[in-house]
């Protein structure tokens, strides 16, 4: 579903990408592994265009993704949490994971407000679509609190609630273990799992949390300065002398 092929990236005369190629495929889980600064979440931001790669090529369901632009990845099907959270610290629980759905199911700024009726169902239909998650992910008895204040380990959670708003058919998580105590990230690896079979959306995860890689990867590319030193599943990376 998801194929990087020979991708450089650089800055300036640093080499942080140097022709990494791997795939992924529909409704598979692969971790991407690696000491910091090997380039993974670079990796990630090539994938979702915060970065333009100087070479190669990154398609996803056989479309170019290069050449779409930021904002039009969430419409292929893309969506991502971040290392550092990236959500509004003012706003409710439920109005975070509503603006998850911009893009691809809310409607069009004029529609919204002269509140012609499809535009009515659609905003309808999207707050339905975040409850759900919320139940789901046991968050709605949080629903009208705002994000600042929450715990951590509830943050994340709630910017995987906004993620998962745009029925991804990939989800990119970068390092979502992190922060995490030991029994979060058991409930974690158990959570993406669950998600993965019940939406059958295929996952890219970032992780440093190796428990979590080998508990619930089906694939595993594991990445040192910039490049690719081993693709395969789970024990197999593991006894990569390279690794």
């Amino acid at each position: 579903m998801l194929q990087v092929s020979n991708v450089v990236l650089r800055f300036g005369g640093v080499t942080a990408l140097d022709r990494v190629s791997f795939k992924v495929a529909k409704g598979e889980i692969c971790g991407l592994i690696g000491p910091n600064g090997a380039g993974k979440t670079s990796l990630f931001n090539c994938v979702t265009r915060v970065y333009r790669p100087d070479e190669g090529s990154i398609t996803y369901a056989g479309q170019d993704l290069l050449g779409l632009r930021r904002h039009q990845i969430i419409r292929v099907g893309i969506a991502r949490t971040f290392q550092n959270l990236a959500l509004w610290p003012t706003l409710s629980v439920l109005e975070n994971t509503v603006l998850g759905a911009h893009g691809t199911q809310t409607p069009h700024l004029l529609p919204s407000l002269i509140g012609w009726p499809g535009s009515r169902r659609a905003t309808r239909r999207v707050e339905a679509d975040a409850w759900a998650l919320l139940e789901r992910l046991e968050l709605d008895a949080l629903a009208h609190q705002p994000a600042a204040g929450l715990p951590f380990g509830t943050l994340k959670r709630v910017e995987l609630a906004r993620a998962l708003i745009s029925r991804p058919s990939l989800l990119l998580l970068d390092e979502p273990a992190g922060g995490l105590t030991h029994s979060e990230v058991a409930e974690l690896g158990d959570l993406i799992r669950s998600l993965r079979d019940e939406f059958g959306f295929g996952v890219l995860v970032v992780e440093h949390h190796m428990g979590l890689v080998m508990g619930v990867c089906d694939h595993v590319v594991a990445m040192d300065f910039g490049r690719t030193i081993a693709d395969g599943q789970p024990s197999d990376v593991q006894r990569d002398p390279a690794v």
